[in-house]
């Protein structure tokens, strides 16, 4: 075989093996996006199931301020929230329009909401038309209590089956980005053996007679001969490696940014909520070896729905974003700031020594919320309320210290002369019967 046609050979693999990697690379993109997606759907059902049970607590609580005080302004949560829970509703069943299973069990979740909410409107109804009496009754007969049970207990099993979903995603999701690093480490590793190969082979075939040629005819002319180094700053191949690595630099680069979009929110920047249950469970678990305790505090944005009603989504989304900043300059680079969802986040305060350090973290976050923003030319206040719970003080459970930081957190919303409430174990019975 002549050199032009072994070169050819070679130039030409080299060619159809840079344009199938190329290909199966973008095709992998494309399905890791795909992936992304689905993660990002499984992450919006979940906070739209939790808007959901949120809305039926503010009807009920609407409800029981209407019995107890007979004040119609009391009515004005109640109907929101049966609004708030409607529409939530009938958004979770169109976000889970392919599971069958999640649609049979909104559908029981739907008869039971039906039954706690005629319980509601009938009881507020007796106090319309004066008859107090009768809707205490049928609130003493605590199947309001049943029914919000009832469809707690539904959305458990409707969420654990969303976090199998979600960590099956996830997991497809690190596959992809497997597959994507494999192909290019074997991409790689061919194209250098193949350069080295095509190298070899010029060296041999080509530059070294030619070398030997030239160094002949330097010799007679002048005694000089050609240095081979000469020759390699020549070498084509040289500037083709080089361009597959810089192809392989922005696929990596690619995979980073879609594995930091998965883990992080969009709009400010923090964490989502897909790795928070993990990092509370590694710090809880580190606290076994270093000792101390750890925080968990939620917060959540007062009247934001007002806002986000009055003023537009374009306000609110500046808002949350001036948040998540100053959140970030309140706490230290050992704390973690989370966006959950919405207008709720969520901060892990690490390396507690001293319990009063707790307040003195809470203290720091909301002096930075003192100064009013500036949102679009107008100064605006960010007002905010916090839950703290507190590890391994009141659990060591990862799951069960974000929703005692949220009970406590709701505490602290119902109460107008602070800002924030640390959870203790009665809130646990006032959360049951609210």
């Amino acid at each position: 075989m002549s050199v032009r046609l072994k070169l050819s050979v070679l130039i030409t693999i080299l060619f159809l093996t840079t344009i199938i990697n190329a290909f199966f690379t973008f095709q992998l993109e494309r399905y890791g996006d795909d992936k992304l997606k689905w993660v990002d759907h499984t992450n919006e059902v979940l906070m739209v199931k939790g808007k959901l049970l949120s809305a039926i607590k503010d009807a009920e609580t609407g409800q029981r301020g209407y019995l107890l005080a007979d004040n119609p302004s009391y009515l004005e949560p109640y109907y929101a929230g049966v609004y708030e829970a409607n529409s939530n509703f009938y958004k979770l069943k169109e976000l889970t329009i392919d599971n069958a299973e999640q649609q049979e069990r909104l559908e029981l979740i739907e008869t039971i909401m039906e039954l706690k909410f005629d319980e509601l409107a009938e009881t507020i109804a007796f106090v319309q038309g004066n008859e107090k009496d009768k809707a205490l009754e049928i609130v003493l007969q605590d199947k309001g209590k049943k029914y919000m049970d009832d469809i707690k207990n539904q959305f458990i099993l409707f969420a654990n089956v969303e976090l199998i979903l979600l960590e099956k995603r996830k997991g497809d999701f690190r596959e992809n980005r497997v597959q994507i690093t494999t192909l290019i480490i074997v991409g790689l590793l061919f194209f250098i053996g193949l350069a080295i190969m095509t190298v070899m082979f010029l060296q041999k075939s080509l530059f070294l007679p030619l070398r030997l040629l030239l160094a002949s005819i330097e010799k007679v002319e002048s005694g000089n001969k050609i240095e081979i180094s000469d020759v390699i700053e020549n070498n084509e191949m040289g500037r083709l490696i080089s361009t597959f690595f810089i192809m392989s630099d922005k696929v990596y680069q690619r995979a980073q940014t879609l594995a930091y979009k998965a883990n992080h929110d969009e709009l400010t920047g923090l964490k989502n909520r897909a790795t928070i249950f993990e990092e509370i469970k590694n710090s809880i678990n580190g606290l076994q070896q270093l000792g101390g305790k750890i925080a968990i505090l939620f917060l959540d944005l007062n009247l934001f729905k007002k806002i986000n009603d009055t003023l537009g989504h374009d306000v609110g989304d500046l808002i949350l974003k001036e948040t998540a900043t100053r959140l970030n300059h309140s706490v230290r680079s050992s704390d973690t700031v989370f966006r959950m969802g919405g207008d709720e986040f969520l901060v892990i305060v690490r390396n507690i020594k001293d319990i009063s350090y707790v307040h003195t973290a809470v203290t720091n976050i909301l002096k930075e919320f003192e100064e009013p923003a500036m949102i679009q030319g107008q100064l605006m206040n960010i007002s905010i309320s916090i839950g703290v719970a507190i590890s391994p003080d009141d659990t060591s459970n990862n799951n069960e210290i974000v929703k005692f930081s949220d009970i406590a957190m709701y505490e602290a919303k119902r109460d107008k002369d602070v800002n924030y409430k640390i959870f203790d174990k009665s809130m646990l019975e006032r959360a049951r019967n609210s």
